[in-house]
């Protein structure tokens, strides 16, 4: 799917209908946490599918209005098709009954019936159509999942190795409830939310790369931030360019897609995410450790 210029980004229909650049950044959140609902309810142990779920329900809806659209539907089918292109199994029946059973906690809905279960599926693949002309019916859909092992193997200090994976995971699954993937590059995601990984376990990855990156060391951090990136790029570019050749798909032509100002806004757009998600509650949570270790 084509990116999405970042200017466009809270241009779109939505506007049209006054709905703010804010109350869209929430709704974004919404479909990301419905979805994620949803799939824990499947027992859908796939980042990858839940992932790809969430991008196709956030893009759809950038080329649509939320107002003349079912959006927990949309979600639901966007799930669908995320199996469909991930998995091959959709499991339409067992979604069915989850779907009903989230709305029944989020709003009244009559019990189920085979009438009612027939109606929301006939509604599930009307949505699932609709979404594929958005995406003009394009399913290589490359996603920063598919590049984690890469990465891992490459960048992250032996020890931290397998810690790093699965916070990479997480971090990743949580950028889904931004606009990111709409904007930029699933390389420029992959690197943004490792640099958040690996700042969790107290390395920096450009100052004292790993052997099995070849990267000579600098003390300059600044130099050696440029010179990761174009490193990491190198060994993302060869791994990318295996899977092609052992598919005879044609390569794509070379650019630049790690630059320093991209990842530099899709670390904003993920700061103001985990700002989002920072409720009263949890301010005051931390309020009360903060007055707790003063304390002790």
């Amino acid at each position: 799917m084509k990116l999405i210029k970042k200017k466009d980004i809270f241009q779109n229909i939505n506007t049209e209908y006054d709905i703010s650049a804010q109350v869209q950044r929430k709704l974004l959140n919404g479909n990301a946490q419905f979805i994620i609902d949803l799939a824990i309810n499947l027992e859908l142990n796939s980042y990858s599918t839940v992932s790809l779920a969430i991008h196709l329900c956030n893009y759809f809806f950038h080329y649509k209005c939320y107002l003349q659209y079912d959006r927990f539907i949309v979600a639901a089918a966007s799930l669908l098709l995320a199996q469909k292109i991930k998995d091959g199994d959709p499991r339409m029946r067992k979604l069915l009954i989850s779907f009903h059973k989230i709305m029944q906690s989020i709003e009244q809905t009559r019990m189920a019936n085979e009438a009612l279960m027939q109606s929301l599926q006939n509604k599930l693949c009307i949505a699932e159509s609709r979404i594929l002309k958005v995406i003009e019916y394009e399913f290589d859909i490359k996603l920063p999942n598919d590049y984690i092992e890469v990465i891992c193997k490459k960048c992250v200090p032996k020890k931290f190795e397998e810690a790093t994976f699965h916070t990479l995971k997480i971090l990743i699954l949580d950028s889904y409830r931004t606009y990111a993937p709409l904007v930029f590059h699933s390389w420029v995601i992959l690197v943004g939310t490792f640099l958040v990984a690996s700042s969790q376990f107290s390395y920096t990855p450009y100052m004292s790369p790993p052997p099995q990156l070849n990267m000579p060391q600098t003390t300059n951090e600044e130099e050696a931030y440029k010179v990761w990136l174009e490193y990491v790029e190198s060994e993302l570019r060869d791994f990318e360019i295996n899977k092609l050749n052992n598919t005879n798909t044609k390569q794509p032509e070379k650019t630049t897609i790690l630059k320093q100002e991209d990842l530099k806004d899709f670390l904003l757009a993920f700061n103001e995410m985990l700002f989002l998600n920072q409720g009263p509650e949890s301010q005051q949570q931390q309020l009360q450790s903060q007055q707790t270790l003063q304390q002790s």
